[in-house]
């Protein structure tokens, strides 16, 4: 299950960030690749051409430990969306497995290279236009190649098999392999005579890019991952389904994303409807709710006769399958939560899952229940889902809250936006494309750039704004100059480019091309500086040389044009108590009748009272946040702010 990649399988297909049902459900698409089943000379081919056949492409071959085909396992699985057939060729190796067990991967595949010239070589007729070619319906980072190169090897030990691959390579009849995967069809483990796990697995990756989901630590520490509940960590003779995360990612079945409010919502056992809740802040972090039946195939060791599985995804994490810590930087890609909130998959070697995980009737995910509906940064989401019941012996019912999203600041256009001041680039990588609003070009700091760290880039955002949202993507580069993705980080704003104050904003990215957010709170200012304080290496290690920033984004407001700075004058406003929880008292120094506004950040009229001296206003029903007071007498206007908590 092992898998070693030269391309990093990190972009996924992600959901559209609408609240509503869709479905892509029985398209059945045809799709070709071709299988290579690989022997040496001194470990000959054990099975039959027919044999394999059926194996990959049958539709109601089963065997003992093959209760479905490769074909079946994936149509199925895609709620009969992908229909995937191979074109199956034979080779034998010109040296003995051993000689391939003595040498590095990247040096053993590249006799998977070999037996694909030799089909060419020795199959001139042979249709290659026939094979189905990557685009937007599979793994993007494969995109211009074969959908599916498999190898299958007469024996395990060979370097390569047991791995998913991206090796680029363009044929000498012109055809691009950018994926490939291997694997054998019984493992040194398996007692049974063929077992699909592997193969299924493999192609988990080679051809939708799927995560592994296991854990890899070595040692004492090593958990399950996602135990029995996913084919990317498990290993069933019968071959566990996939999991809701996946399904959403590619929207095969229905996916429904509940509407603000409650909502009862009815979900068929191992059937084509999963319900995803994103966070609205960051729509690569979600929770996703599935129903399972035990005694569906693949469920075998599903703990519960019937119960609903609740997945929590953060497509930003990198190395998913290493992080069990559980904590905002350390934490599984796709991770269950578990009911009974012991999260024993990621403290325990020997958990692969047992009846603790299940939501049955009786238990609920809440703020307030362990686990929580908190996203992976510690914010509450509001999400609750309560009132678990069984409905038949194959439904499950249960209703679903969802919180009246944020207002939020609108995005600020970078088009009048200027560079002040940033750490020498490489050539053609100027610190403006840090801002250019296209993702393809960027700001990169090389190696051997003699500015100390931490990297700082300064912007002139062209006038004073209220800001309280940033946006950080990285290079999405997988030749170089890609390094430099940035780790820790500081935000600082200033009115006037020279007094920064205390950083606004401080913390960690993920090693990720992914979009990234910051959330701090309302500050105000014209002047950006980003500081890099140190970037990632591709093995998960830091660097104190190169920096790479695709785009800077932020979210803000300007100051409303009515309040200017001709309008302010001596008149004395005061408000308390400020922050504010319930009722502001307005007091102005002004004589007779004064007019008071209450303002948005955007500028929008929130609320209006008319008073003579004084006045009590009951701000209660107004969000979080920062706003502003404008009072005006005959004579004069004053302005104001204010933190209502």
């Amino acid at each position: 299950m092992k898998n070693i990649t030269v391309l990093i399988y990190t972009l996924f297909l992600l959901l559209p960030i609408t609240r509503q049902a869709y479905s892509q459900t029985d398209a059945n698409i045809k799709c070709k690749g071709i299988a290579i089943y690989i022997d040496y000379p001194d470990v000959p081919a054990w099975v039959t051409p027919v044999r394999l056949d059926s194996l990959i492409n049958g539709v109601t071959y089963q065997e003992t430990g093959a209760t479905r085909s490769f074909r079946k396992y994936w149509h199925e699985q895609s709620r009969r969306n992908v229909d995937f057939t191979h074109d199956i060729f034979f080779y034998t190796a010109p040296q003995p497995s051993t000689y391939y067990e003595s040498i590095t991967w990247q040096e053993g595949i590249l006799l998977w290279k070999d037996a694909l010239e030799w089909i060419i070589a020795h199959n001139p007729q042979y249709n290659w236009r026939s094979l189905s070619i990557t685009d937007d319906s599979f793994d993007k980072l494969s995109k211009g190649g074969l959908a599916s190169v498999m190898v299958l090897s007469s024996k395990w030990g060979p370097k390569g098999v047991g791995g998913a691959h991206g090796p680029n390579w363009t044929l000498s009849n012109g055809v691009k392999v950018t994926a490939i995967y291997g694997s054998v069809l019984k493992s040194p483990w398996d007692t049974t005579p063929v077992n699909m796990f592997m193969n299924l697995h493999e192609s988990g990756h080679g051809i939708f890019g799927f995560p592994d989901t296991y854990d890899t630590d070595d040692g004492a520490a090593h958990s399950s991952g996602t135990g029995f509940y996913c084919l990317m960590s498990g290993g069933l003779p019968d071959v566990e389904p996939l999991g809701a995360p996946f399904l959403a990612q590619y929207k095969w079945g229905t996916v429904l994303e509940p509407q603000t409010g409650t909502t009862t919502i009815t979900l068929k056992a191992d059937g084509d409807s999963v319900v995803v809740m994103r966070n609205p802040y960051d729509p690569y972090e979600y929770f996703t709710i599935e129903a399972r039946k035990k005694s569906t195939m693949g469920n075998s060791l599903f703990p519960a006769a019937l119960g609903l599985l609740i997945w929590h995804t953060d497509s930003k994490v990198f190395t998913s399958n290493r992080l069990s810590d559980m904590t905002p930087l350390k934490h599984y890609r796709n991770s269950i939560e578990q009911a009974d909130g012991k999260f024993e998959m990621e403290k325990l070697s020997n958990s692969r899952g047992n009846l603790g995980d299940i939501y049955l009737p009786g238990k609920s995910f809440t703020p307030n229940s362990k686990p929580d509906t908190k996203w992976w940064d510690g914010r509450a989401s509001g999400f609750e889902v309560t009132d678990i019941r069984f409905v038949g012996a194959n439904q499950i019912s249960f209703t679903v809250t969802v919180p009246e999203p944020a207002t939020r600041l609108p995005e600020i256009s970078q088009k009048d936006w200027r560079l002040v001041s940033a750490p020498a680039s490489q050539t053609g990588y100027q610190g403006a494309k840090a801002f250019d609003g296209d993702k393809d070009t960027y700001y990169h700091v090389p190696w051997g750039n003699t500015s100390p760290r931490p990297h700082e880039i300064v912007i002139d955002l062209g006038q004073i704004y209220v800001i309280n949202e940033l946006f950080y993507m990285a290079n999405t580069n997988t030749i170089a100059p890609w390094e430099g993705r940035v780790a820790d980080y500081k935000v600082y704003v200033s009115t006037d480019g020279l007094n920064w104050g205390t950083a606004i904003a401080t913390g960690t990215f993920f090693y990720t091309e992914l979009t990234q957010y910051v959330l701090f709170a309302n500050s105000t200012g014209r002047y950006l500086k980003f500081s890099a304080i140190n970037s990632w290496l591709g093995d998960g290690t830091l660097t104190d040389v190169r920096t790479s920033i695709a785009e800077i984004n932020l979210m803000g407001s300007k100051l409303p044009s009515l309040i200017t700075d001709t309008e302010l004058s001596a008149t004395t406003l005061s408000l308390y108590p400020n922050p504010v929880t319930e009722v502001l008292n307005v007091q102005i120094s002004g004589l007779g009748e004064t007019v008071v506004e209450i303002y948005s950040l955007n500028g929008n009229l929130l609320k209006t009272s008319t008073f003579t001296g004084s006045v009590k206003i009951d701000v209660s029903s107004l969000l979080r946040g920062f706003y502003l007071i404008k009072a005006k007498t005959a004579e004069h206007i004053a302005v104001g702010k204010f933190i209502k908590d």
